[in-house]
């Protein structure tokens, strides 16, 4: 498979699940060249200053506050992550659904810029689940005949995902370049926020929870144009669905 920018396969343990509170702790991303002979790693952990771990992240990975007291924090090393993947594509597994909204939050609180929704994102939990449908290690061993040791540290999964990863093109046949293969993995993802509070079809937006789901934007600013005020001022949301609010806001104002 012929790969036009080089990917950058990353995965992260957290303090916790919740995208919009939850502070990244540990980070691994390794950069594999189109030609596939040369890589580069960046590798960090963080102190989460003034969040606790949660006890089922704990159960998860074993890292404690204690042994994060002397690690930079996140937005000490922002700018070197957003250097690392600029101009690259992503890869993960099921890094769309989490890894990257809580690796973008990240971004947002440390005030570095970087437009994530430039890369195209190669997640092998969304081609394995088109598929098969499974866990991490179940994967590992389905596509490797492998058992994955060391789960749930940063770099065993991401090496396994590599792993993984390049098993799919050969046993799937993905003999096509990077954008048709974007398009077959993602070809069912139409939120406009990494939550998915917001969803376009058929260019039209429209809400996906709460008292206004399945209804249009337009028809709720007539209605209830405070509802958007409300989404961009909670803390509840993401700070990327609150600024996906705003555009949309912004739009429906100009109209």
């Amino acid at each position: 498979m012929k790969f036009e920018k080089p990917i950058v396969f990353f995965d992260v343990e957290t303090t916790g699940l919740d995208i919009a509170k939850d502070r990244i702790i540990e980070i691994c991303m390794i950069k594999i060249f189109p030609d596939g002979k040369k890589k580069e790693k960046f590798y960090s952990k963080f102190n989460p200053v003034g969040v606790v771990i949660a006890d089922g992240a704990f159960e998860k990975h074993g890292v404690t506050l204690e042994s994060l007291k002397d690690e930079p924090e996140f937005k000490e090393k922002s700018q070197e992550i957003v250097d690392f993947i600029k101009d690259c594509d992503l890869g993960g597994y099921n890094c769309k659904r989490f890894d990257i909204p809580i690796l973008v939050e990240e971004f947002y609180r440390a005030q570095t810029p970087f437009n994530i929704r430039n890369a195209k994102v190669f997640d092998g939990f969304l081609i394995f689940s088109k598929m098969e449908s499974r866990k991490l290690e179940d994967a590992y061993r389905y596509y490797t005949g492998k058992v994955l040791e060391n789960a749930h540290t940063a770099e065993a999964d991401i090496l396994a995902t590599i792993d993984i990863f390049n098993s799919q093109i050969e046993k799937y046949n993905f003999e096509t370049n990077t954008e048709d293969f974007d398009k077959i993995i993602n070809s069912d993802n139409d939120n406009l926020d990494f939550a998915g509070k917001f969803k376009k079809k058929d260019n039209q937006v429209f809400i996906t929870f709460g008292k206004h789901k399945d209804k249009n934007v337009n028809e709720v600013f007539k209605t209830d144009p405070n509802y958007f005020d409300w989404i961009i001022s909670s803390d509840t949301f993401t700070q990327d669905t609150r600024y996906i609010t705003k555009r949309i806001k912004d739009r429906l104002c100009q109209k």
